[in-house]
């Protein structure tokens, strides 16, 4: 039987194409905000709950107003403002461009995490209970609209499955509410996610529970069983919060993964790099390699054929730089013999493919 094609994966940003693995999440650096009037009033405590949502947005931490950097950040809203204007209601919203490049600057400064723009991509398997009834979220439901709107406040792209014929014959909303990690991971395989989530949100009492795990599909096994990444469980007011507090801690995961902090000083490597094709392959690996938040500047060390070993320097370190390298569909690590790598020692060597 013929496979069919992905199409309706959901849009929470501008993504690379279906066939890439992590997403390049746009406008991290826009706020949107309802306001009640035009009024200068209005305008400026909006601009300041705007950078607010950015600042959460950028950091990954949903508890980042609460420290007193970032306090004084959201103080100096106006300053840090590039343009703004009004999309007319109801209800009346202030949408508000930052800017990144000051804002970076101060989160170093404060040793705040910075979470760029490529960020991985979630295949969220979600099972929740209403009036006693328990179903699946799937794409095209309305259902879904609170958990896509959440995650796209919080820059984190989102898919989630079409539970079609393909799926349902492989999961179950059993398997998904039971936490069953095989049948869902054999699921998972045709949407290609860089990570996919089971969870739930159920009544408990007059609050609402949420549980989620979340797994690496090329993640190991031990003893049969796949092991997660992380595990969160919470409570909340209502079933929204509850699946608002879910991706919360999502977010958080990521940024702590994925976003560079700056230390008392900037911190120096090398990667090394094979290339598959002539120069305009280096051009695009350096275009990318310079995307990456880590990297403050690059230079080239050196170049023996195919091979280009780049000098770094870097926000934080080079694990930071290594995760993101796992999720760029244009790199492969390169397994090197083992004569040859004693001349590398643990230095890693990528391949670097640009289609």
């Amino acid at each position: 039987m013929r496979r069919p094609t992905v199409r309706t994966i959901l849009m929470l940003a501008l993504w690379l194409p279906l066939t890439a693995m992590a997403a390049q999440v746009d406008n991290l650096y826009r706020g949107e905000v309802e306001v009640a009037s035009r009024s200068n009033g209005d305008r400026q405590s909006a601009t300041r709950d705007a950078l607010a949502q950015v600042l959460v947005r950028v950091t990954g931490d949903a508890a980042i107003l609460e420290r007193p950097e970032a306090q004084s950040l959201t103080r100096q809203a106006n300053n840090l403002l590039l343009s703004y204007g009004y999309q007319s209601g109801p209800p009346l919203k202030l949408e508000v461009l930052f800017d990144q490049n000051r804002i970076d600057a101060q989160l170093q400064q404060a040793r705040l995490p910075i979470w760029g723009a490529q960020r991985p991509q979630t295949l969220i398997w979600l099972a929740t209970e209403q009036e006693g009834e328990r179903l699946m979220l799937s794409d095209g439901t309305e259902a879904v609209e609170p958990l896509t709107a959440d995650a796209q406040r919080r820059g984190l792209p989102l898919m989630l499955p079409l539970m079609d014929l393909e799926d349902t014959m492989v999961v179950s909303l059993n398997d998904v509410w039971g936490n069953f990690v095989g049948p869902i991971a054999q699921a998972s395989e045709r949407y290609s996610p860089d990570f996919f989530l089971s969870g739930r949100v159920s009544p408990d009492g007059n609050q609402w529970r949420y549980q989620m795990s979340l797994f690496n599909p090329q993640g190991e096994s031990e003893f049969g069983i796949r092991r997660a990444l992380v595990r969160r469980d919470g409570v909340a007011e209502s079933q929204d919060a509850a699946v608002s507090a879910m991706l919360a801690d999502l977010a958080q995961y990521y940024a702590q993964r994925y976003a560079a902090v700056a230390g008392d000083q900037d911190s120096q490597s090398q990667l090394v790099f094979e290339l598959a094709g002539g120069i305009e392959q280096l051009v695009a690996l350096e275009r990318y390699l310079r995307s990456l938040t880590p990297v403050r500047d690059l230079t080239i060390h050196s170049v023996m054929g195919r091979e280009i070993t780049f000098d770094l320097e870097l926000i934080g370190g080079i694990r930071e730089v290594e995760q993101l390298l796992s999720l760029e569909p244009r790199v492969t690590l390169v397994e090197v013999e083992p004569g040859f790598a004693q001349d590398l020692g643990d230095q890693p060597r990528y391949l670097w493919q640009d289609r």
